[in-house]
């Protein structure tokens, strides 16, 4: 079902990378809103897998912590947490989770390009393992579900959750614009 959920998810995917790429990640000033953004949408995130955690595994590892820990060491204060969604089952959620520990796989790149850049600290989150090893774990639920009954409402919850950050980014750029 992975790759059917990819493809299903795609063009909100681009929207999604299109959004946050506008960040150059090698300045602090656009970090810290790329950050904000983050926390913003993670938060809310957080919020909805506690009322409906996802099918056949355990909510993602909460990452506001690191978040937070990144943020204040800019002097930043923390951003109001967007509104969470409402996942309708189980499954919604755990497309919703597929999007959130999906996401973990850049990170590593953009902690890379940090430091190339000469940038360090507010690295909490980027450097964080529990998400990836958690992905490993969720890729083996996904798969195991049946595409059949499993992938309309994962589809659903993926577009419910990549809509959230884009809308968190949305409203965090325009902080950058100001």
């Amino acid at each position: 079902m992975r790759n059917e959920l990819r493809e299903a998810t795609e063009a909100a995917h681009r929207r999604l990378d299109a959004a946050a790429g506008s960040l150059p990640l090698t300045c602090d000033h656009d970090y810290a809103i790329f950050l904000k953004a983050q926390y913003s949408a993670r938060a809310a995130m957080e919020r909805a897998f506690s009322h409906t955690p996802p099918a056949d595994i355990q909510a993602p590892p909460a990452q506001t912590p690191h978040l937070a820990r990144d943020i204040a060491s800019f002097g930043r204060v923390l951003p109001v947490p967007a509104e969470a969604p409402r996942f309708d089952s189980p499954l919604e959620a755990l497309g919703a989770a597929w999007v959130i520990a999906g996401s973990s796989l850049g990170n590593r790149t953009l902690l890379a390009r940090r430091r190339k850049a000469g940038l360090s600290g507010a690295d909490a989150f980027l450097s964080d393992p529990s998400m990836p090893d958690y992905f490993r774990r969720l890729l083996a639920v996904i798969e195991a579900a049946d595409p059949s009954s499993s992938l309309e409402p994962a589809t659903r919850g993926a577009l419910k959750c990549f809509a959230l950050f884009e809308g968190a980014f949305a409203d965090h750029l325009m902080e950058q614009a100001a």
